[in-house]
Protein backbone atom coordinates (compact mmCIF):
# COMPACT_ATOMS: atom_id res chain seq x y z
CA UNK A 1 0.00 0.00 0.00
CA UNK A 2 1.36 3.63 -1.06
CA UNK A 3 2.45 5.72 1.93
CA UNK A 4 2.32 9.40 1.33
CA UNK A 5 2.06 11.62 -1.84
CA UNK A 6 4.89 12.69 -4.17
CA UNK A 7 3.55 16.06 -6.33
CA UNK A 8 5.83 15.55 -9.28
CA UNK A 9 7.71 19.09 -9.31
CA UNK A 10 10.61 18.07 -11.64
CA UNK A 11 12.07 14.44 -13.61
CA UNK A 12 16.02 14.04 -12.97
CA UNK A 13 15.92 11.07 -15.25
CA UNK A 14 14.28 7.87 -15.87
CA UNK A 15 14.69 6.66 -12.35
CA UNK A 16 14.70 9.47 -10.18
CA UNK A 17 12.37 12.48 -9.28
CA UNK A 18 12.16 15.62 -7.59
CA UNK A 19 8.62 15.89 -5.55
CA UNK A 20 6.91 19.39 -4.60
CA UNK A 21 7.91 18.94 -1.10
CA UNK A 22 11.53 18.84 -1.88
CA UNK A 23 12.14 15.06 -1.37
CA UNK A 24 14.11 13.59 -4.41
CA UNK A 25 13.15 10.17 -4.65
CA UNK A 26 15.06 7.24 -6.87
CA UNK A 27 12.84 4.43 -7.94
CA UNK A 28 13.16 0.84 -6.67
CA UNK A 29 14.56 -1.70 -8.35
CA UNK A 30 14.82 -0.47 -11.45
CA UNK A 31 17.98 1.29 -13.40
CA UNK A 32 17.40 3.43 -16.71
CA UNK A 33 20.40 4.64 -19.13
CA UNK A 34 22.06 7.65 -17.90
CA UNK A 35 21.31 11.01 -19.23
CA UNK A 36 24.77 11.06 -20.64
CA UNK A 37 24.31 7.67 -22.65
CA UNK A 38 22.70 9.38 -25.63
CA UNK A 39 19.75 9.28 -26.69
CA UNK A 40 18.66 6.50 -24.21
CA UNK A 41 18.75 8.45 -21.59
CA UNK A 42 16.32 11.46 -22.57
CA UNK A 43 14.12 8.54 -24.10
CA UNK A 44 13.87 6.85 -20.76
CA UNK A 45 13.35 10.29 -19.20
CA UNK A 46 10.46 11.46 -21.70
CA UNK A 47 8.85 8.27 -21.15
CA UNK A 48 8.16 9.05 -17.44
CA UNK A 49 7.29 11.96 -18.02
CA UNK A 50 5.17 10.75 -20.72
CA UNK A 51 2.97 8.72 -17.52
CA UNK A 52 3.44 10.95 -15.06
CA UNK A 53 3.61 14.55 -16.39
CA UNK A 54 5.14 16.70 -13.57
CA UNK A 55 2.45 18.29 -11.23
CA UNK A 56 1.40 14.15 -10.96
CA UNK A 57 0.41 13.26 -7.76
CA UNK A 58 2.30 10.01 -7.34
CA UNK A 59 1.41 6.81 -4.30
CA UNK A 60 4.64 6.60 -2.45
CA UNK A 61 5.87 3.31 -0.65
CA UNK A 62 8.80 2.40 0.96
CA UNK A 63 10.46 -0.85 1.53
CA UNK A 64 13.09 -2.48 3.93
CA UNK A 65 16.00 0.55 3.33
CA UNK A 66 14.34 4.08 2.48
CA UNK A 67 17.40 6.41 2.30
CA UNK A 68 20.60 6.00 -0.19
CA UNK A 69 24.07 7.19 0.51
CA UNK A 70 23.05 10.13 -1.89
CA UNK A 71 20.50 10.87 0.60
CA UNK A 72 17.39 10.35 -1.87
CA UNK A 73 14.18 8.48 -0.56
CA UNK A 74 14.15 5.00 -2.01
CA UNK A 75 10.70 4.17 -3.21
CA UNK A 76 8.11 2.56 -5.05
CA UNK A 77 5.84 4.87 -6.87
CA UNK A 78 2.34 4.30 -7.73
CA UNK A 79 0.17 6.58 -10.41
CA UNK A 80 -3.27 7.93 -9.71
CA UNK A 81 -5.00 4.76 -11.29
CA UNK A 82 -2.63 2.58 -9.34
CA UNK A 83 -0.35 0.94 -11.20
CA UNK A 84 2.69 1.15 -10.19
CA UNK A 85 5.31 3.54 -12.55
CA UNK A 86 8.73 1.43 -11.95
CA UNK A 87 6.74 -1.58 -13.17
CA UNK A 88 5.73 0.33 -15.74
CA UNK A 89 9.30 1.66 -16.58
CA UNK A 90 10.53 -1.86 -16.89
CA UNK A 91 7.61 -3.19 -18.85
CA UNK A 92 7.24 -0.63 -21.38
CA UNK A 93 11.06 -1.35 -22.26
CA UNK A 94 12.49 1.96 -20.84
CA UNK A 95 14.31 0.38 -17.55
CA UNK A 96 16.22 -2.65 -16.46
CA UNK A 97 15.04 -4.55 -13.56
CA UNK A 98 17.66 -3.57 -10.56
CA UNK A 99 17.07 -5.13 -7.47
CA UNK A 100 19.43 -4.29 -4.54
CA UNK A 101 18.36 -6.78 -1.31
CA UNK A 102 16.94 -6.15 0.90
CA UNK A 103 14.48 -4.01 -1.17
CA UNK A 104 13.04 -6.58 -2.77
CA UNK A 105 9.12 -6.34 -2.25
CA UNK A 106 8.64 -6.18 -6.10
CA UNK A 107 11.57 -7.91 -7.14
CA UNK A 108 9.49 -11.11 -8.99
CA UNK A 109 6.88 -8.67 -10.95
CA UNK A 110 9.48 -6.38 -12.07
CA UNK A 111 11.93 -9.39 -12.81
CA UNK A 112 9.06 -11.06 -15.13
CA UNK A 113 7.83 -7.33 -16.78
CA UNK A 114 12.03 -7.12 -17.72
CA UNK A 115 11.78 -10.61 -19.51
CA UNK A 116 8.76 -9.71 -21.28
CA UNK A 117 9.93 -5.77 -22.50
CA UNK A 118 12.91 -7.85 -23.74
CA UNK A 119 11.16 -10.78 -25.75
CA UNK A 120 8.85 -8.47 -27.18
CA UNK A 121 11.67 -5.86 -28.22
CA UNK A 122 9.73 -2.98 -26.04
CA UNK A 123 10.75 0.19 -26.24
CA UNK A 124 14.55 0.63 -25.45
CA UNK A 125 14.77 -3.69 -26.20
CA UNK A 126 14.06 -3.10 -29.92
CA UNK A 127 16.57 -0.28 -30.30
CA UNK A 128 19.66 -1.42 -28.53
CA UNK A 129 19.19 0.88 -25.80
CA UNK A 130 20.20 -1.71 -23.17
CA UNK A 131 23.84 -2.80 -25.47
CA UNK A 132 25.65 -1.10 -22.71
CA UNK A 133 23.66 -1.59 -19.28
CA UNK A 134 23.87 1.57 -17.04
CA UNK A 135 25.57 0.22 -14.46
CA UNK A 136 28.39 -0.92 -16.79
CA UNK A 137 28.35 2.63 -18.25
CA UNK A 138 28.61 3.92 -14.53
CA UNK A 139 31.69 1.81 -13.70
CA UNK A 140 33.14 3.01 -17.59
CA UNK A 141 32.62 -0.34 -19.02
CA UNK A 142 31.37 0.91 -22.36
Amino acid sequence: MPSGDCVLSFVIDGDSVRCADGREIRLLSIDTPEMAQEPWGARARDELLRVAPVSTTLGVEYDAVRVDTFDRDLAYLFLPGGDMLNEHMVASGYALAFIIPPNRRYADRIEAAEAAAEAEGRGLWGEWGFTCRPADFRRGRC
